[in-house]
């Protein structure tokens, strides 16, 4: 299993205009828990403001939903921002 963390940069706080941006990559079979422990630490250090507005999930890709060889990953966005 491969856990994608990715942050959901939000315009406001309605999340319905979103930019989504992976972050980190895990892969094996605790991949879920390892993004799952990054992620309140990762909140926390946003402003209050940026926590209604940003967010962190992580989403599980299944290694066996792609043929083999064809590992699909997502496109990095190389930018600055600040929050």
């Amino acid at each position: 299993m491969t856990v994608f963390l990715l942050l959901y940069l939000c315009a406001d706080a309605t999340r319905t205009d979103c930019q989504v941006i992976p972050t980190q990559r895990w892969a094996g079979p605790d991949a879920y828990e390892q993004c799952l422990g990054v992620v309140p630490g990762l909140t926390e250090a946003l402003s209050t403001p940026n926590r209604e507005r940003h967010r962190f999930v992580c989403e599980i890709q299944s290694d066996s939903a792609q043929p083999a060889g064809s590992a699909a990953r997502p496109t990095l966005i190389h930018q600055s921002f600040r929050m």
